[in-house]
């Protein structure tokens, strides 16, 4: 039996040694969020929109997840068959790394790391009014991000190191098209629900997420990620849930509260 355990033993440290790890930015492939616009049916045709929400994302390594709390003040207009919007947000939270029980005897693991950031979106998108409905049938989203804090400076720290797979880019641009539909309640204008679609992806190469093994790297095969958003308004009040889907096994959630004025 002990003539078992220790070559049981000496494999495990062994696999544990020469684990990979793979780090991406905090919000890579997650930082898009639905910008709510004026409707052609709306009496004001701009208004400002502010909420405070947040966020779960499993991370490129599936080990880890990202939870973040978020900000956001925008500006959304109406105007004859298209909407604009843009404004700026903020973002704070942490990576938890689950395997860190098992990694103990490695130094450069860790529970947790934080993060922060700021940023700024843009969106305009054209429609066409169907009875209560606006259809927003294309539009292009813009969003730009820089990341502070802990985790960035993790990144930086293992940059190079045997089996650390890891972007340290703390800027980011992402770049995707949207279709939406917008509707409001018969008897209720101010009562409206909308679905939306984004395609996009965050610009720029990672290949520093690949490993040199072509049959175990951890950049995302497909080149562009889905966002399902749903919002709904009462009067001044909002709410957006949205789901992001990458080739990542669970899809990240984001969920927020804002107000209309």
């Amino acid at each position: 039996m002990k003539t078992l355990i220790i070559p049981s033993i000496l494999l495990v440290l062994f696999c544990t040694s020469c684990s990979k790890h793979y780090y991406a930015p905090a919000l890579y492939n997650h930082d898009v969020s639905y910008q709510p616009k004026p409707t052609s049916f709306d009496k004001v045709k701009s208004a400002t929109y502010v909420s405070l929400g947040g966020g779960f994302n499993q991370a490129v390594d599936d080990n880890n997840s990202i939870s973040f709390a978020e900000f956001n003040l925008s500006e959304g207009h109406v105007f004859d068959h298209a909407n604009l919007s843009y404004g700026a947000f903020g973002f704070a939270g942490a990576i938890d790394n689950a395997n860190h029980e098992n990694e103990k005897s490695d130094p450069l693991s860790f529970a947790s790391k934080s993060f922060a950031g700021v940023g700024g979106r843009a969106s305009i998108n054209m429609f066409n009014v169907i009875d209560n409905v606006n259809f927003r049938y294309f539009g292009i989203e813009a969003n730009y991000s820089k990341e502070f804090g802990d985790f960035a400076a993790y990144r930086r720290a293992v940059q190079g190191l045997p089996d650390y797979h890891v972007s340290t880019r703390t800027e980011m641009f992402t770049l995707g098209a949207t279709s939406e539909v917008i509707w409001h309640a018969r008897n209720a204008v101010e009562n409206q629900y909308a679905l939306r679609l984004f395609l996009g992806k965050s610009l720029g190469s990672y290949s520093e997420l690949k490993s040199t093994n072509s049959s175990d790297f951890k950049l995302p095969e497909f080149p562009v990620y889905l966002t399902v958003s749903y919002f709904m308004q009462i009067k001044q009040l909002w709410g957006a849930a949205e789901l992001t889907r990458t080739d990542i096994a669970v899809p990240g959630l984001r969920i927020r509260f804002g107000y209309k004025f």
